[in-house]
């Protein structure tokens, strides 16, 4: 786990690329992140956001979300508040392994590690389709951003 300067470092990055992108000054950010005064991200802490002298908190994620129109889930991740979705998914190859292994000292027939193999096999290919939907989807908000 990265450390907090680090995270509140990395979150200001992105920020400052999401308003970048959409043409966006930081002012912009905080009228779109509320449709009254009381509901919108107030300027110190934008600020705060953009240099990275702080990490928003959940009720300003909310806000932020909704101002570039993303999911609070991907915004949660970027502050580093959930973890990141795995690069890789090399937990798999190790399962394939295991029961590979598994098979080899009798605890499991062959035909039953094929049928377990093929089920985590279709499970990948279903979480990496979900992830390039995920990616697509966020690609063509920042295209309709510019």
């Amino acid at each position: 786990m990265i450390d907090e300067q680090a995270r509140r470092q990395q979150f200001a990055a992105w920020l400052n690329q999401q308003l970048h992108q959409r043409d966006w000054t930081q002012g912009k950010l905080i009228l779109e992140s509320g449709t009254i005064d009381e509901e919108r991200l107030s300027s110190a802490a934008v600020s705060r956001y953009s240099t990275g002298k702080m990490l928003p908190d959940i009720a300003s994620i909310q806000k932020i979300a909704r101002a570039l129109d993303l999911p609070i889930e991907y915004v949660l991740r970027k502050a580093g508040l959930i973890d990141p979705l795995p690069a890789e998914l090399d937990w798999v190859q190790r399962t394939i392994d295991d029961l590979a292994n598994a098979v080899e000292v009798g605890q499991l027939s062959e035909e039953g590690r094929v049928a377990i193999v093929t089920q985590i096999r279709r499970e990948r290919r279903l979480q990496e389709l979900q992830r390039k939907k995920e990616a697509s989807d966020i690609d063509q908000i920042d295209d309709k951003a510019r």
